[in-house]
């Protein structure tokens, strides 16, 4: 409901402890742009996988989405995901 309230007032009523400046300042605009295009309801929240047709998470789905749209040949991009050292050791075989 927090959400939803912030969301409707105009201008957004958030306060911030320090001034927003450079580059923080354009991604905070880059926020709120995505922001207003987003539609909130009183529906409950769904979780979905959109990798599997039955939207549930396996890691099956994962790791054949992670092989097909592997832009590097190799898999030196699995090392640079930010996942705990044991994810990545499984990924990478």
């Amino acid at each position: 409901a927090y959400v939803a309230t912030v969301l409707q007032s105009n201008p957004l009523n958030i306060q911030f402890r320090r001034t927003l400046v450079g580059n923080r300042w354009e991604a905070w605009l880059h926020l709120v742009r995505r922001l207003m295009d987003v539609q909130l309801s009183q529906q409950p929240d769904q979780v979905r996988w959109k990798l599997a047709k039955n939207a549930e998470f396996s890691v099956k789905s994962m790791y054949l989405d992670i092989i097909n749209t592997s832009v590097i040949p190799s898999s030196k991009h699995v090392w640079k995901v930010k996942v705990s050292l044991k994810i990545k050791v499984f990924m990478w075989f």
